[in-house]
């Protein structure tokens, strides 16, 4: 193909209905972590690495119990409500309504359960009673931050990814206002800095909950029917979600467990800045998941891996300078007391990358219906992962840990590609 067919070619992808929906979501991702990023860095900078470990800890139980809380409901109802909705609008607004009692009834049952049980999580599994409070608020943050998902898994299902994109700008945007106040008023600590972060979720909550249609609430039908394809769905995006959460936030938990907080500190830094990037990741995603749903033949779901792959691996060649500049960039946005995040943040950068190129195109399991090819590799990272942290962290520590997260990836994207090549390669037509 020559210089000329190229550009024609990607002229023709920027006018198309995933790259409009992509710019959208992607403007208001980058507004948002942009916000949320300067937040952090105060947070970073004010707390110093203890601290910040402390801090770090309670938001990465905040994001299990969340993930908990969500069941894999989220990703089902947006499989399930954004094919729907094409097709019989009752059986959508019956799976709108099934999910938002689903949610209500176990983000209530994970808070309850984990604000109670905070005292010994903190003294006999972390070993360290100055947790016991931060935990507490980390539980009441994941029940609004699970009431939050349910509204940007509606926005996402109806595809109205400008009210999506003005909606993830809610918590960003007050955690910037509030922490910025805090700063500049000298009154930012710890418990402030986590009492901000599980307020904001309820009340983006309650913004979320004007701006979504509310005539599902009113949906006569089979409830039945519809909870039994949301769970037989989710049951397998359970699994899978909660390997990836775990295994995504464990290295913080066995950091905080076997080394020094100053460890988990670092960790965290490396990570939070890496993860600015991952705002890109987020946005495909966003967009792709309710368009790979609606795809029923193995053509166009190959035509659509092959667009994906192109676009997200020239993504990936323009960000890859970003890797030699880590040094620089830790001591200008950190300062020095955390120059040990430098490497930290680059063998997670290189991981980035490699999840931004291959991760998008294992959406095609939504399509053929087999979430549970998803689960399978997740549970094979999560084993390798928590095998791979036991036996790194207590002898590398932040380092080990991060060399863990960035090989436990290539596993198991590496493992569920080898799956859907062995479906599709033994299935002429998709049932």
């Amino acid at each position: 193909m020559n210089l000329t067919e190229n550009i024609s070619e990607v002229v023709q992808l920027s006018k198309s209905k995933i790259a409009k929906d992509s710019a959208i979501v992607l403007t208001g991702n980058i507004l948002g972590a942009g916000l949320g990023f300067i937040a952090t860095i105060l947070i970073v900078r004010t707390l110093g690495p203890a601290q910040f470990g402390l801090f770090s800890v309670a938001l990465a139980v905040m994001g299990i119990a969340t993930q908990f809380s969500d069941f894999g409901i989220g990703t089902g109802l947006v499989r399930f409500a954004s094919l729907y909705l094409r097709q019989d609008k009752l059986k959508a607004d019956l799976m709108f309504k099934v999910s938002l009692k689903l949610k209500l009834i176990i983000s209530v049952l994970v808070f309850l359960i984990g604000f109670f049980a905070s005292e010994s999580l903190a003294v006999h599994v972390f070993r360290k009673p100055e947790l016991i409070f931060p935990l507490k608020l980390a539980f009441i943050g994941a029940l609004g931050a699970s009431l939050v998902a349910y509204i940007s898994a509606t926005l996402q299902a109806r595809q109205s990814f400008k009210k999506f994109a003005l909606f993830n700008l809610v918590n960003p945007v007050g955690k910037f206002a509030l922490i910025g106040l805090l700063f500049l008023t000298y009154k930012l600590n710890l418990f402030s800095a986590l009492t901000t972060v599980i307020i904001l979720p309820f009340i983006a909550f309650l913004i979320g909950s004007l701006i979504i249609p509310r005539d599902f609430l009113r949906a006569k039908g089979d409830e039945k029917e519809a909870f039994h394809n949301l769970f037989h769905f989710s049951k397998w995006i359970l699994v899978s979600t909660l390997c990836v959460i775990i295994f995504t936030r464990l290295d913080v938990l066995m950091l905080g467990y076997f080394k020094v907080m100053e460890e988990a500190g670092y960790y965290s830094a490396g990570y939070n800045l890496g993860f600015g990037f991952s705002i890109l990741l987020g946005s495909f995603i966003t967009v792709l998941l309710p368009e790979f749903s609606k795809l029923t033949e193995k053509q166009q779901i190959i035509k659509y891996i092959k667009k994906t792959l192109k676009i997200t691996s020239h993504i990936a060649i323009i960000f890859l300078p970003i890797l030699f500049l880590a040094k620089p960039l830790i001591l200008v946005i950190y300062g020095t007391s955390y120059l040990n995040s430098a490497i930290i943040f680059q063998i997670l950068f290189l991981r980035f990358l490699l999840v931004l190129v291959f991760n998008p195109t294992t959406l095609v399991i939504y399509s053929i219906n087999k979430p549970q090819i998803g689960a399978y590799g997740n549970l094979l990272q999560l084993i390798f992962n928590v095998t791979g942290n036991y036996l790194v962290i207590p002898v590398y520590g932040a380092f080990g840990a991060a060399m863990v997260t960035l090989i436990t990836d290539v596993v198991g994207t590496c493992f569920i590609l080898y799956l859907l090549y062995i479906y599709f390669k033994n299935q002429r037509v998709l049932t």
